[in-house]
């Protein structure tokens, strides 16, 4: 294989076992540090998913910080005012956020969570980018066909493209230090306070790959103690996204966020549940894929749970999803971060 064929694969092999090596330390890690969770009993497991109560009484059991438990002088206030401009620096309106996140201001902390998540991930892109354009670039195009060097032009261009974005982006927060930009607690405020985004995003893992995880390992508890009851409380508020995550979960079909399999107990009558759900929401070209999961699930199961779990996913589709009563997530899909402006 000649030198510039095997440059663009020593690339993508290069990221690939990069980005696989971090996952892996970054799961062993937390395995080892929550060995209870794989411990607790099955019916433990299921009050802290919620599998035993009412996703309107994980509503209200989230629990609360500053940022939850807005004050009663400034509730009202922060309520009706007005964000900053779309595309205004952070650094120019953080504290503002801030002091309305803190207050309960659910509109504050969602801008807060998306500007500073922008930020983060534009620095760490600044740090990435270069080594792989150079490492692009260093090899011989010499021998390419034409449709390889236009591939390879392509992969350039899109290079640049994300570096002046990263650029402009990271503008935005110079002056802001490594305390006012962590991710992983502001993306909770604002789940707190019902950014359904933010919600799927934090229930998803994300905190595995903040670059701040090794000097916060506290979050790992935090998300042990939270992320279920976020994702409960989100199928209250007529979510989707989060009846997609609670069902992978309990299934444990390798679609759900890996952290939250390890903390959720597979549950054949509390999957079937949320599928049932799910296909009362479906369209008619994902009920098939639901009606096949769910006859496969109800072999398991007895005359009674089918009938109750039938009877629970109706009320909590009529309860929760009159204003949202389109599934419009895909059967085999669970939501994480790549949605957290859908």
């Amino acid at each position: 294989m000649s030198h510039s064929r095997s440059k663009p694969r020593r690339l993508r092999t290069a990221i690939i076992a990069a980005t696989l090596a971090v996952a892996v330390a970054a799961t062993a890690w937390i395995l080892i540090r929550s060995d209870s969770a794989g411990s607790l009993s099955p019916a433990a497991v299921a009050t802290k998913a919620g599998a035993s109560v009412s996703p309107e009484e994980h509503l209200a059991s989230v629990p609360e910080t500053r940022a939850s438990k807005p004050t009663r002088k400034l509730e009202g206030a922060v309520a009706n005012a007005a964000l900053p401009p779309p595309g205004a620096p952070l650094t120019a309106t953080y504290y503002e956020l801030r002091s309305r996140t803190d207050a309960g201001d659910a509109a504050a902390a969602s801008r807060l969570f998306r500007d500073t998540y922008r930020c983060v991930q534009a620095r760490e892109q600044l740090l990435s980018t270069p080594t792989a354009a150079a490492l692009l670039l260093e090899g011989d195009t010499s021998t390419l066909s034409a449709e390889q060097l236009t591939e390879h032009e392509r992969y350039l261009a899109n290079l640049e493209a994300i570096l002046s974005s990263a650029r402009k982006e990271s503008k935005k927060c110079e002056g802001l230090d490594e305390t006012q930009l962590l991710v992983t607690p502001t993306m909770l405020d604002a789940a707190r306070l019902g950014d359904f985004g933010a919600g799927n995003c934090y229930v998803e893992g994300y905190l595995m790959s903040d670059p701040r995880l090794f000097d916060h390992p506290e979050w790992l508890t935090e998300y042990k103690t939270n992320a279920p009851a976020i994702a409960q409380a989100a199928v209250a508020r007529g979510d989707w996204g989060a009846v997609a995550q609670l069902q992978h979960a309990y299934a444990r079909d390798g679609l759900a966020a890996h952290l939250l399999s390890r903390l959720i107990v597979p549950d054949p009558v509390q999957n079937y549940r949320y599928l049932k759900l799910r296909r009362l929401g479906a369209n008619a070209e994902s009920a098939p894929y639901y009606d096949r999961d769910l006859a496969f699930t109800a072999r398991g199961l007895s005359t009674d749970q089918i009938a109750a779990s039938d009877a629970w996913a109706q009320d909590t589709y009529l309860r929760y999803f009159s204003l949202a009563p389109d599934n419009t997530i895909g059967a085999y899909n669970s939501p994480g971060c790549n949605n957290i402006d859908d």
